[in-house]
């Protein structure tokens, strides 16, 4: 298996079944064995045990008695519920982090967005979505809150592939960059409640999109409208 650039082989290999599991191609219930995904790979079992391990992680497989590993049934409301909660929580960074930053850290978020725009506009589309999660950890860290960078952490692990998978719809890379920039300025600004504001949108269109997506029946991502 060829390696993405920068990226494990652990990686590589979470990223195409997560395609996989959107794309339809792996049903729910269907089994994951780890053997057979060692050779699809042309890779030992461990970073498949580590791929199948993150998947568990973040809700897209579980683990069955006497089944093995097998693809989870995603739950629509769930989902819905997840992202509801992690919009309320990344407002709440946001307006701390708009409070709390130091100059340096947002220094360092403005040039991240920036290397983020020169990503996107090259056509590096995993280093971009890489950038874009790193954005959000930012914000996160800019707390300077343990209890709530632990608990925002917690649950982002579980939105990591549904929000990777969203910038594949039309439009939705572009307006993910004007939504970082946007709050990106309202934090440097200090302008807290404002920065809350956008964060909370952001988050809460990335849920409208996969559940579109969803309720559509994994439709190919070009046949269905952007939103946001």
């Amino acid at each position: 298996m060829a390696k993405t650039s920068g990226m494990t082989h652990a990686q590589t290999v979470r990223l195409a079944l997560e395609d996989d599991i959107f794309a339809g191609k792996l049903a729910p219930g269907a089994s994951l064995d780890e053997e057979a995904l060692a050779r699809r790979f042309s890779v030992s079992r461990t970073p498949v045990r580590e791929a199948m391990l993150q998947l568990i992680q973040s809700g897209l497989v579980e683990k069955r008695p006497r089944q093995g590993a097998i693809v989870a049934q995603i739950d629509l409301s769930d989902m819905i519920r997840l992202f509801e909660v992690m919009s309320e929580l990344e407002g709440i960074c946001a307006k701390l982090a708009a409070r709390r930053m130091t100059p340096q850290e947002r220094t360092a978020l403005r040039k991240l967005h920036e290397a983020s725009v020169a990503a996107y506009e090259s056509g590096r589309h995993d280093e971009y979505y890489h950038l874009s999660r790193k954005f959000h950890l930012m914000v996160i860290e800019g707390t300077h809150n343990h209890e709530l960078i632990e608990t925002t952490n917690r649950l982002g692990i579980k939105l990591v592939p549904y929000r990777r998978f969203q910038l594949s719809y039309p439009g939705r890379s572009e307006n993910n960059l004007r939504d970082h920039e946007k709050i990106m300025e309202a934090i440097c600004a200090g302008e807290y409640e404002h920065a809350a504001d956008l964060f909370r949108k952001h988050t809460n269109v990335q849920g409208d999109v996969l559940a579109e997506y969803i309720a559509l029946g994994h439709q190919e991502p070009a046949k269905i409208k952007s939103v946001g």
